[in-house]
């Protein structure tokens, strides 16, 4: 395959903490094709995350909402003819390959209808495969971007005139610790001065711990409570002030755990997306659930307490920052599909006093803010 003068469509659509671990793919992508053209396809509220990455030269967004708007309202013929015209802006940019990173149909759907004559992408369940023609297995391992990092390495072995066959497979994982694979998320240089002049306004210009207790679904939550001692015992080592970070959903959670407390702020709901990431690269120390925003943390290799129950995305990172902490129950992890009748066990079972001792070292690392109990 030649390497040279590609244009190059990369797909994967959502969500945060997604798109934070297939970050690492379009370097691997221009280290396989040095002088392509990179354009990532993303839903539209993603755009933000990709639209600074350094190897990225452009972005396509899905109107995925819009899509959407019209199936409700029945408007089926202005749909066909919005999908049409879509399909017609991305045959217009003449890609030659579309690397799909998603694994579901309406990734390789767009992939197939891009006119790109490689389409390379996952194996699935959904069998969306059929519309690809190189296709990868999606490996079984506790690594962080494991699939991500073994499709980088499969488009390389495409270039360079080998295919990923049985053999190989079985040498993969030897192969891909080899191969540099490196995510980076980054935010523009305007949205990381704003998060910044927020955070000094409340008291956030010297290191701060962030924390992040909110996400998507009720399996993947520590108790409240169990925050509510956390920040307890950070307070009886340290006065360093503690940001929390959410969306305005969890506005009125965060600020609860805010009462009674010094120097801890609620941040949730009153900075975008972009500006929380920017937070998270200046911060000391970062504590959170199975959310997005934890794995930009483990990104920047920042000090981090990873708490997963229900889920659980990797056990191994490539950072020796992250620690991530679970109980390890015969029922977890259960994925979307809990059995324990909303009791969460694996989740209430993992005490504070194991997060603070995991985050503790990082904390007497700085005695300047540690309190004086003379």
């Amino acid at each position: 395959m030649p390497q040279q003068h590609q244009r190059v469509l990369f797909i994967r659509l959502s969500a945060i903490g997604d798109i934070v671990m297939a970050s690492g793919l379009p370097s691997s992508i221009k280290r396989s094709y040095p002088d392509s053209k990179l354009t990532w396809l993303v839903e539209a509220p993603y755009k933000s995350l990709v639209q600074s990455h350094p190897y990225v030269d452009d972005v396509i967004t899905w109107p995925k909402s819009d899509w959407q708007r019209l199936v409700k309202d029945k408007q089926y013929w202005q749909l066909c003819k919005t999908v049409w015209a879509f399909r017609r802006h991305l045959q217009q940019q003449h890609f030659s390959v579309a690397i799909e990173a998603q694994g579901l149909i309406k990734s390789a759907f767009f992939a197939f209808i891009s006119g790109a004559k490689m389409r390379i992408g996952f194996k699935s369940k959904e069998r969306s495969h059929i519309l690809l023609n190189k296709v990868v297995n999606k490996p079984t391992s506790p690594s962080i971007s494991s699939e991500y990092k073994k499709l980088a390495f499969y488009i390389h072995t495409l270039v360079n005139g080998t295919s990923l066959n049985a053999k190989s497979e079985v040498r993969y994982a030897n192969a891909i610790s080899a191969f540099d694979y490196d995510m980076c998320i980054a935010v523009s240089e305007d949205k990381a001065k704003s998060a910044q002049a927020t955070a000094a306004t409340l008291g956030l210009d010297t290191p701060y711990i962030a924390i992040a207790p909110f996400t998507t679904r009720p399996q993947k939550h520590w108790p409240l409570t169990h925050w509510q001692t956390l920040i307890a015992l950070i307070r009886s080592e340290t006065t360093m002030p503690i940001a929390i970070l959410g969306g305005p959903k969890d506005a009125a959670h965060a600020e609860g755990l805010t009462f009674d407390n010094d120097d801890v702020v609620s941040l949730a709901g009153k900075v975008s997306l972009d500006e929380s990431i920017s937070l998270i690269n200046t911060c000391f120390a970062f504590v959170g659930v199975d959310t997005g925003l934890t794995h930009v943390a483990t990104c920047y290799k920042k000090p981090t307490v990873a708490l997963f129950g229900s889920t659980r995305p990797y056990t191994q990172t490539d950072s020796i920052y992250t620690h991530v902490l679970f109980e390890d129950m015969d029922c977890a992890p259960c994925r979307r599909r809990p059995n324990c009748d909303a009791k969460f066990d694996c989740m209430k079972n993992l005490s504070p006093k194991k997060v603070f001792s995991s985050l503790l070292p990082y904390i007497t690392s700085i005695p300047v803010k540690t309190k004086d109990v003379t």
